[in-house]
């Protein structure tokens, strides 16, 4: 009787045991679940705040990687574009008819050139022609480089050289006047023209395609450079 008793009580405490067992079994599915959600929802709320990142830094970067406007040189100044030197004023005006027809409009103007200055040196002006050549006679009779001046403000003077070294020029002064000439020597302002062509326009990419076009046309190698159009416009001496 005793033995039934003890049998019953551990067959109890067996089934006790694996209802417990079960029950912590499913407890721990439970959590394992709950886990796995949590670690997802983690995951997607990482992924969305990485996205808000990235598109935030995309509002701060894409202004950056705009091309940034060119400076101007100061307010209401606009550059045109020069073209030259040319040695004929025919050669620049062709290139300045060549622009008008693909509508580029352009002035052609000379420009002074200074030079270095050569030195003269002569007899003063005689008070006649007749007089002139009898001393230019002379002059030749001894061997002396000379020639009668016809025209100018030295008109019936006579030329004894011109010299772009101004220590050659002095030193046949000195000679002629140790001769017993009374030469004087004269400093000759020397220069000569170029021809530029200026377009009245502001220049920008369609004018300067523009024109490229026209000087491979034209077979023209010319310098190009940036000026003021307002010095187009007004005249003054360009750079």
């Amino acid at each position: 009787m005793r033995w039934i008793f003890i049998s019953l009580l551990m067959l109890n405490g067996l089934v006790f045991a694996v209802q417990w067992l079960e029950l912590q079994k499913r407890e721990g599915l439970e959590e394992v679940r709950n886990r796995a959600a949590l670690s997802e929802t983690g995951a997607n709320l990482l992924t969305l705040l990485s996205e808000v990142d990235v598109r935030e830094e995309k509002v701060v970067v894409e202004p950056g990687v705009e091309k940034a406007p060119e400076t101007p040189v100061s307010k209401g100044e606009k550059l045109c574009l020069l073209m030259g030197p040319f040695e004929e004023d025919a050669l620049a005006q062709g290139l300045r008819m060549a622009l008008a027809k693909r509508s580029v409009e352009s002035v052609a103007f000379p420009k002074d050139i200074s030079l270095a200055p050569e030195y003269w040196v002569y007899l003063e002006p005689m008070e006649s022609r007749k007089t002139a050549i009898i001393k230019l006679r002379e002059l030749q009779v001894r061997k002396i480089d000379s020639y009668l001046i016809s025209q100018g403000e030295l008109r019936n003077g006579i030329s004894l050289g011109l010299f772009k070294n101004v220590d050659s020029a002095n030193r046949l002064l000195k000679q002629r006047i140790s001769e017993g000439y009374d030469a004087k020597i004269k400093e000759v302002p020397k220069g000569r023209l170029e021809y530029w062509v200026a377009t009245k326009d502001e220049v920008n990419l369609q004018t300067m395609a523009r024109v490229d076009k026209v000087l491979d046309e034209k077979n023209v190698k010319t310098n190009k450079r940036q000026i003021f159009c307002k010095s187009v416009a007004s005249g003054v001496e360009l750079p």
